[in-house]
């Protein structure tokens, strides 16, 4: 190969590395200021090696590659491995519940069961759920998360999940595993109500279904702000989780008179875009400034939550 072709070659890379840290470089200064919200100097770590998984994660086009070297800084390969033979254990004894949930995505289970209800990714000291509190499920796909809360001990769960492939499971789960306390909601949440489209990033993971412009969705469903849906039923959250596929900011917009109100404890997913790691806390701390932070990777290469609480 010819000094040119690597001098070519090294000029590429650059560039590419270069697009991918613009980010962090333009917004140095909201990511330092989101750091020293967190409560402890491990979620500050945390939140810095996430950071570095997330642009390389960008830069190489799949999370994977980049797993051994940054991903298991934050999740070490042996805490997985155990949460895995813990699912396999629990399934065997029928402690887990056998939920519904389509053959397609069967390999997504044991992750899921792994992060939600070994790992319990939406629990973190005291952001807990308690006895009775009021649980929002935004994201609540095939009922997974819902089950878990009421399992925790939660009053009433409301399942917020617009994709229609996954409403027979979220149905099928809640009547046999919910005790009577989860209610489906069949919308997704954002800003405003409104419809939008809804579109797979990947054809077997039904979780993995994202808001779109309607124009650009293969469906479209009914989107609605929680301002206006807790407003309807007269619904005083206690707990708030959102895993909505880069939805997280404009449904926290339209829960701003929620949040303000009730300040309820949230678990809320940061891992969809690079930008949310800055935009989501902020937000945040613009609504409730007593909100203190705290965050942690609860998979090998996505799952990273920010939990808040006053």
């Amino acid at each position: 190969m010819s000094v040119y072709s690597v001098s070519r070659i090294k000029q590429f890379v650059d560039c590419l590395v270069n697009e991918a840290v613009r980010p962090l470089i333009t917004q140095c200064e909201s990511i330092e200021t989101v750091e020293s919200w967190f409560e402890d100097e491990a979620s500050r770590k945390r939140y810095r090696r996430e950071l570095v998984f997330m642009v390389l994660r960008n830069l190489l086009r799949h999370g994977n590659l980049v797993e051994g070297y940054a991903g298991s800084n934050n999740m070490p390969p042996q805490l997985w491995a155990d949460a895995l033979q813990k699912v396999a254990e629990l399934c065997a004894s029928g402690v887990l519940p056998e939920l519904a949930y389509p053959q397609s995505a069967d390999w997504v289970l044991p992750w899921m069961y792994a992060s939600i209800f070994v790992l319990e990714q939406y629990a973190y000291g005291d952001v807990c759920l308690r006895e009775g509190d009021v649980f929002l499920d935004c994201g609540a796909c095939c009922g997974e998360t819902s089950i878990w809360a009421v399992y925790r001990g939660a009053g009433r769960a409301y399942a917020f999940e617009p994709n229609p492939d996954a409403s027979p499971f979220l149905v099928a789960n809640a009547a046999r595993f919910g005790q009577g306390r989860i209610t489906r909601v069949p919308f997704g949440v954002g800003a405003v109500s409104a419809r939008m489209g809804m579109m797979r990033k990947e054809t077997n993971n039904i979780g993995s279904a994202q808001l779109v412009p309607a124009e650009e969705g293969a469906n479209t469903v009914p989107i609605v702000a929680l301002d206006d849906w807790c407003a309807e039923n007269s619904v005083k959250p206690d707990f708030l989780k959102m895993d909505i596929e880069g939805a997280e900011p404009d449904a926290i917009r339209g829960a701003a008179k929620v949040i303000t109100a009730y300040r309820p404890k949230l678990a809320i997913c940061l891992y969809h875009r690079l930008s949310d790691m800055w935009t989501i806390p902020t937000l945040l701390k613009r609504l409730v400034p007593e909100y203190r932070f705290w965050c942690r990777k609860n998979s090998p290469t996505v799952e990273f939550v920010l939990y808040a609480s006053v």
